[in-house]
């Protein structure tokens, strides 16, 4: 059975590693799943936190949960929450077609700086 670090310690390692191959993806011009990989870093990243804070993070609104309560009870920066509503329209996106590669690569470099920050409040 998992324990929590186990959890966190997967989700964390997910949340890089999805990071790692929107580039891939973007070479092979798939850009839908470039842009599902921005959105799965992003939420990897997330559920570690959340998970670490014992907190509900197995749906998409919880995931914004967890992001609004980071801010607002714990005083993480309000560009965690911008941040966040980049990431979340990649996943939006990808129901109406995704953004152009450009796009996917500017989100990707937002979506560092949003793990980066994740990481530095456990």
């Amino acid at each position: 059975m998992a324990t929590s670090a186990d959890t966190i310690a997967y989700d964390q390692e997910r949340s890089r590693h999805f990071l790692d191959l929107v580039d891939d993806e973007l070479a092979r011009g798939e850009l839908e799943e470039a842009s599902k990989k921005v959105w799965g870093a992003a939420a990897h990243a997330i559920k570690a936190v959340a998970e670490r804070r014992g907190w509900e993070h197995h749906a998409h609104n919880l995931l914004e949960q967890a992001v609004n309560r980071l801010v607002r009870e714990e005083g993480a920066p309000m560009d965690l929450w911008i941040q966040y509503l980049t990431a979340s329209a990649y996943h939006h996106r990808f129901y109406g077609g995704p953004p152009p590669d450009d796009a996917i690569r500017a989100g990707k470099e937002l979506i560092a700086q949003f793990i980066d920050t994740l990481e530095r409040l456990d």
